[in-house]
C-alpha cells in the first residue's frame, strides 16, 4: 500500500506550479509570497495596485508574466499562461512586484539609497553585457534586452528595487539561531513512531450510470476549460547552413597561397629554434647579480633558489615567438647567444630575463611547394570563418529589416523547410510517428520565444560552425479543442468529478465514525460497497521515507494527527479519497544525537530567517501601504486566460 501511495503522489498532479524566474538579481525569498491585503481604493483602471504613491500598471504586470512564463517553460516547454496562471503564477507575480516596490520606497523614507553607479556596477557583472574584449559593451547589453524582452530602464528600476531589498532586509535575518528548547523537540520528531491505518475510497465506485445532458456536460467543460486546453502549436520555417554554404568562395587559389608565402617570407626562411631555461627577476640590479653567480659555477636553477625564484624551461623557442612572448630586447639576447651559454639579461614585459641556452636547432628554409597544402588548409579555414561572419551579420540585418526566409534562402541556394504544427516540446498532436531533426533541440525554444508576427531569426545550432533561419509559419493559440472532439474524455472527467463528491461524503463519514470509536474496517463495511484493504502502516520518517523524497501526504498527514482521529485527504485529480487513523503515537527523544540537533538547527535557523524576512515585508507594507484594483486583476486574469467555449 505504501508503494502505491507513493508511485500515486510521486506525480505532481494538483499541485501548485513550481514558479521559477531568471531574474538578474534579488533576493528571491523575500519577495516571493508575502502579499498586501489592501484593497480597491483609488487605483485607476490602467493598474493593477498602488504602492504608496506609485502606480503598477497592468502592462508591467503582464509583461511581468510574460517573462516568468518564458523561464518555466525552459523546463516545462508545453506551459501555457492558462495553466501557469492557474497553478497561482499570476498571484505570485504581482506580490513580487508589490513587495519591490513596497521595499524600495520604504528604504528611501528612512534613509536609505541606491547610487546609479551602484546599479552600473551590477549591470557590469552580467557576462552578456561584455564584449569581446571583456569590457561593458552597450550594443551586447540592449541586445541581450531584446532578446530577454525588458529594456533598460525596466531592468534598471529592478536592479534598483532589488538593491533596496538587500539593504533593508540583510540585517533583517543576521542572529536568526534557533534556540534549544526548539531544537530538542523539533530533532524528537524525526524519531517519533507512528503507527496508523490507511484506506483508500475510489472514486470509481461511485461513478454515475446515467450520462450526463448535454446541458450539463457542456457547462463542465466551460468551467474547466484549462484542463482540457490543449497547449499552444506553431509550425517552423527553417532553413539550415553550414560552413558548405561559403566552402567554394573560401577555397584560395595558387596566387592566394603564392601570395600569403611572399608576405609571409620570414616565417619559412631558414630559422633557428632554442630550448630555454630562465628565470624573472624584478630589478636590472637582481638580474645581473644571478647571471654572474651562473657565469661563476652556479646552475641557474640553484642560483634562482637563492633568492626564492624559480626556473621555467621552454623547448624549441623561435625568435618571433620569444618575441611575442617576452620582447624584442630579450629575444635579440637570446638569439644572439650559443649553446650553453647565459644570454645577456634583458628586459621583457613582467620583469628581467636570465635565460641560459640549453640546445639550438636549425630549422630548414621551407620552399613554397613543402607549404602550399598548409598554407591552402589555414587559408581556407580563415576565411570560412570570416565569410561566415559576414554571411551571418548580413542575414541579422536583412531580418531587422523586415526580409523574409523566402528571400534570403533563395539568394543562398538553400531549401525552406515547414514543420507541422508543434507543442513546444517537438510533438506532432495529430501524428505519433512524427520524429523532428535534431537541429529542433535548438530551433524550438528559440522559435516559441518569438513574437507571432515578428521578425524572422538566425540562430546558431552549432556554435560558429552551423546555423539555422527561422520564423513562426503559423500560430495556434493555447485552447480548448471543440466539445465535439473531446466529448467523451470531458464526460469521463464528468463522472469523475461527480463521482469524487460521493467518495468524499463517504470518507468522511467513515472519518467521523472512526472519531468515534468505531474501527476503521468497521466503519468502512457500513458502507456496503466493495473497497481495497485497510493497510497498517508504522515506523518513524525515516522507516516510511527510504527513497529520500519528501513523504507522500497521506504518511504526512500521519504525522500531523492526534492519536485516536481519523482524517480525509483527497486523491488527485478527482480519483477518490484517503482515510487516515493514527492509532499509535510514541514519542522521540534526540538527547545526546549531537549531529542529528546541528543538522536541525541549521534547519530551524533557515526557516526563522525565512519567517522574519516575511513579517518584516508585511510591516513594511502596512507602513507604506497597498491598494489593489481587483477588477483590473480579474480582468487582465480573464484576458490571458480567455479561451473560448470550445463550441
Amino acid at each position: 500500500m505504501i508503494s502505491f501511495f507513493r508511485r500515486l503522489f510521486g506525480t505532481k498532479i494538483g499541485a501548485m506550479l513550481a514558479l521559477a524566474f531568471v531574474v538578474l538579481i534579488g533576493i528571491a525569498f523575500a519577495l516571493s509570497d508575502v502579499t498586501g491585503s489592501g484593497n480597491f481604493g483609488g487605483v485607476s483602471a490602467a493598474n493593477v495596485a498602488k504602492v504608496g504613491k506609485e502606480n503598477i500598471a497592468v502592462s508591467e504586470l503582464e509583461n511581468s508574466l510574460q517573462n516568468r512564463l518564458r523561464g518555466e517553460r525552459q523546463n516545462n516547454p508545453t506551459l501555457d499562461m492558462g495553466r501557469f496562471i492557474a497553478g497561482g503564477g499570476l498571484d505570485s507575480t504581482l506580490g513580487q512586484i508589490v513587495n519591490r516596490y513596497a521595499i524600495a520606497m520604504f528604504g528611501e523614507k528612512y534613509g536609505l539609497g541606491v547610487s546609479g553607479r551602484l546599479v552600473d556596477s551590477e549591470i557590469n557583472q552580467i557576462p552578456q553585457s561584455k564584449g569581446l574584449d571583456g569590457e561593458y559593451d552597450p550594443a551586447a547589453f540592449q541586445a541581450f534586452l531584446r532578446g530577454i524582452g525588458l529594456t533598460e530602464k525596466m531592468v534598471r528600476r529592478d536592479m534598483t528595487q532589488n538593491l533596496f531589498a538587500k539593504q533593508v532586509l540583510s540585517t533583517t535575518v543576521k542572529g536568526a539561531n534557533a534556540p534549544g528548547t526548539l531544537v530538542l523537540p523539533y530533532a524528537s520528531l524525526m524519531l517519533e513512531k507512528r503507527t496508523g491505518q490507511l484506506a483508500a475510497v475510489p472514486s470509481v465506485v461511485f461513478l454515475p450510470k446515467e450520462p450526463p445532458s448535454e446541458a450539463v456536460l457542456a457547462k463542465h467543460y466551460k468551467d474547466n476549460a484549462v484542463k482540457f486546453t490543449i497547449p499552444e502549436k506553431r509550425a517552423i520555417s527553417y532553413a539550415l547552413f553550414d560552413k558548405d554554404a561559403v566552402a567554394a568562395k573560401a577555397k584560395p587559389t595558387e596566387a592566394d597561397i603564392a601570395a600569403f608565402y611572399k608576405e609571409n617570407a620570414s616565417d619559412y626562411a631558414k630559422s633557428e629554434s632554442r630550448n630555454l631555461t630562465q628565470v624573472i627577476v624584478p630589478t636590472e640590479a637582481g638580474a645581473k647579480a644571478l647571471a654572474a653567480k651562473v657565469a661563476g659555477g652556479k646552475t641557474l636553477a640553484s642560483a634562482a633558489n637563492e633568492i626564492s625564484l624559480s626556473v621555467t624551461s621552454s623547448e624549441d623557442v623561435t625568435k618571433t615567438a620569444l618575441t611575442s612572448s617576452a620582447s624584442k630586447a630579450v629575444a635579440d639576447a637570446v638569439f644572439a647567444a650559443g649553446s650553453g651559454a647565459v644570454a645577456k639579461p634583458a628586459k621583457g614585459d613582467l620583469g628581467w630575463h636570465v635565460v641560459k641556452v640549453e640546445k639550438v636547432a636549425s630549422i630548414p628554409a621551407r620552399t613554397l611547394a613543402q607549404v602550399s597544402a598548409e598554407i591552402g588548409k589555414n587559408l581556407e579555414k580563415s576565411r570560412t570563418e570570416e565569410m561566415l561572419d559576414e554571411l551571418t551579420s548580413e542575414i541579422q540585418d536583412e531580418f531587422s529589416s523586415g526580409a523574409t526566409i523566402g528571400d534570403l534562402a533563395k539568394g543562398q541556394g538553400l531549401k525552406v523547410e515547414t514543420t507541422p504544427k508543434l507543442l513546444a516540446n517537438g510533438i506532432d498532436a495529430t501524428n505519433k510517428n512524427y520524429k523532428p531533426i535534431a537541429e529542433m533541440q535548438q530551433i524550438l525554444p528559440a522559435a516559441f520565444d518569438m513574437e507571432k508576427d515578428g521578425d524572422a531569426q538566425l540562430i546558431e545550432i552549432v556554435p560558429g560552425e552551423k546555423f539555422a533561419m527561422i520564423a513562426v509559419a503559423e500560430l495556434v493559440e493555447a485552447a480548448p479543442p471543440p466539445l465535439a472532439e473531446v466529448k467523451q474524455v470531458v464526460a469521463q472527467s464528468w463522472a469523475l468529478s461527480v463521482a469524487s463528491k460521493k467518495a468524499k461524503a463517504a470518507a468522511e463519514k467513515v472519518s467521523k465514525a472512526v472519531t468515534a470509536g468505531k474501527s476503521l474496517k468497521a466503519a468502512l463495511a457500513e458502507l456496503k460497497i466493495k473497497l481495497p484493504p485497510v493497510q497498517t502502516v508504522s515506523g518513524t520518517r525515516a522507516d516510511l521515507n527510504q527513497d529520500g523524497k519528501q513523504l507522500s501526504p497521506p504518511l504526512a498527514l500521519l504525522f500531523a494527527m492526534k492519536k485516536g482521529t481519523a482524517k480525509t485527504l483527497a486523491a488527485p485529480g478527482d480519483n477518490g479519497w484517503f482515510i487516515v487513523q493514527a492509532t499509535e503515537v510514541i514519542r522521540g527523544d534526540a538527547s545526546g544525537k549531537k549531529e542529528m540537533l546541528e543538522q536541525r538547527r541549521t534547519e530551524l535557523g533557515q526557516l526563522l530567517q525565512q519567517e522574519y524576512t516575511q513579517q518584516m515585508v508585511q510591516a513594511i507594507i502596512a507602513d507604506v501601504g497597498v491598494e489593489r484594483n481587483q477588477s483590473a486583476i480579474d480582468g487582465l486574469k480573464k484576458r490571458l486566460t480567455q479561451t473560448g467555449d470550445g463550441q
